[in-house]
């Protein structure tokens, strides 16, 4: 009973919480895979890529390339992903769905000439950049991921 009313509703029994496991450690596979917004996009290309996607150039005109039931992708930044399926049976002028959906991945990222030293030690300047629960990042361990850029002369 809920708030002392009868309720229909119950927990499931243990085993049919272990049928769903499979798509739990898919989704836990994915999340580790996917410490920041890069490694996300190519998580998601690379399963894309085994679904059947062609990957697009964003900056080519599409005229020709687009059929029925074609699969297609592209990345911008290679921290955008763009994904989208063309019907089976889709004639130009009848419309389409958009469904859309984006990662906030919560991280600090190295600020600009950031670079300090102090007691032997060197420094790196960061920020929060996004929704961060930031009082849970205190007691673990943290790593590092992205990328990084390099002038050379």
């Amino acid at each position: 009973a809920v708030y002392g009313l009868a309720s229909p509703y119950q927990m499931p029994p243990l085993n049919k919480a272990l049928d769903h496991m499979s798509i739990a450690q898919k989704a836990m596979t994915y999340i580790d895979n996917s410490p920041d917004p890069f490694h996300a996009v190519q998580t998601s290309v690379d399963m894309l890529t085994n679904a059947g996607f062609q990957e697009l150039d964003e900056s080519a005109p599409y005229t020709g390339k687009l059929e029925p039931g074609g699969k297609y992708y592209f990345t911008r930044n290679k921290s955008t992903l763009v994904a989208f399926a063309v019907g089976e049976k889709f004639k130009p002028g009848n419309g389409f769905k958009i469904i859309g959906g984006h990662t906030d991945s919560p991280n600090l990222k190295v600020k600009p000439r950031s670079k300090r030293s102090a007691a032997g030690c060197t420094q790196l300047a960061v920020e929060c950049y996004g929704g961060g629960l930031w009082h849970t990042w205190f007691d673990r361990d943290l790593g590092i991921s992205g990328r990084v850029l390099v002038r050379s002369s």
